[in-house]
C-alpha cells in the first residue's frame, strides 16, 4: 500500500500595495493578513499620502481654515469680552501660526489620531470579549484610515471647485448632511451630529468592525455593537462643540 502525502501550500502572500487597493473591496482578507504584521507601513502611508495631498492644496482650502478660525475667535470672546479687544495685528499673528501648525503639521496629528484610536478601539473592544491584541488593534486602526485619504482628495477637489464663498467651514466640504447646514444655526447639536454622518467616517467605523471581528474573534453582531460604540465615542467632541 502506497502512502500519498498531502501538501497544502500557504495561501500566497500579497504585497503592501495590493492590500491598499483591497481594504476598499475586501477588508476582512486585509486584516487576516496583516493582524500580525508590522503598523507602520500603513499607518506612514496614511499619514503622509494625507499630508502631502493637504499641502498641495492647502491655498485652495484656505476659505475654511479662516472661518473655523474666525468662528472660534468669536466664541472665545464672547465668553472673555477681553480678548475681543486684542489689536488686530496679535489676531493675525495667531491666526498665521495656527494656519501654519495645521498646513505643516497634519502628518503627526495623523499619527497620533490613528494611535490613540488603536488605543481605544483595544479597549473598548474588551467589553465585547475581544481576543485582539494591541498590536492587532494599531494595525486595524491605520488600515482602517485608508479611506482618509479619499476624504483628503474629495477635499481638495472640492476646494479647486467649490465657489470660495461657500467654504464656511470645515463640515462645508464633508460628505455629509451638515454641509447643507448652516454653520451659524441656533441648532449647534444637530448640526454637529450630522457632520457625524460623514460617509468616510462612518466607512472608517465598520472597517473597526470588521477589523475588531477578524483580529479579535468577535462574532458579527458584537463587532456592530462595538463600531456603534466607536462612533459615539468620536462624537463626545462634536457634542463639546455643540455645548460650548
Amino acid at each position: 500500500m502506497t502512502e500519498s502525502t498531502v501538501t497544502t501550500q500557504p495561501a500566497p502572500k500579497s504585497s503592501f500595495w495590493e492590500d491598499v487597493i483591497d481594504i476598499f473591496i475586501s477588508p476582512t482578507a486585509v486584516f487576516r493578513r496583516r493582524q500580525n504584521s508590522s503598523v507602520w507601513p500603513p499607518m506612514l502611508f496614511v499619514a503622509l499620502s494625507i499630508g502631502i495631498i493637504f499641502f498641495a492644496t492647502f491655498n485652495t482650502l484656505e476659505p475654511v481654515f479662516s472661518a473655523e478660525f474666525a468662528r472660534g475667535m468669536a466664541k472665545a470672546a464672547a465668553k472673555n469680552p477681553s480678548a475681543a479687544q486684542a489689536p488686530a495685528e496679535t489676531m493675525n499673528k495667531i491666526r498665521d501660526v495656527s494656519l501654519n501648525v495645521t498646513k505643516y503639521g497634519l502628518s503627526v496629528i495623523m499619527l497620533i489620531t490613528m494611535f490613540v484610536i488603536g488605543c481605544v478601539s483595544w479597549l473598548v473592544g474588551k467589553m465585547f470579549d475581544s481576543k485582539q491584541t494591541f498590536q492587532a488593534a494599531l494595525v486595524v486602526a491605520a488600515w482602517s484610515y485608508m479611506p482618509r485619504i479619499l476624504g483628503a482628495l474629495a477635499g481638495g477637489i472640492q476646494g479647486l471647485l467649490m465657489d470660495p464663498a461657500n467654504m464656511t467651514g470645515a463640515l462645508s466640504i464633508s460628505l455629509s448632511p451638515a454641509r447643507f447646514m448652516d454653520p451659524e444655526t441656533p441648532n449647534q447639536l444637530l448640526y454637529q451630529m450630522a457632520g457625524r454622518l460623514d460617509l468616510i467616517t462612518i466607512w472608517v467605523t465598520v472597517l473597526l468592525a470588521i477589523g475588531l471581528a477578524v483580529t479579535g474573534k468577535v462574532p458579527k453582531g458584537r463587532a456592530a455593537v462595538f463600531g456603534v460604540v466607536m462612533w459615539l465615542l468620536g462624537s463626545l467632541q462634536a457634542l463639546r462643540s455643540a455645548l460650548t
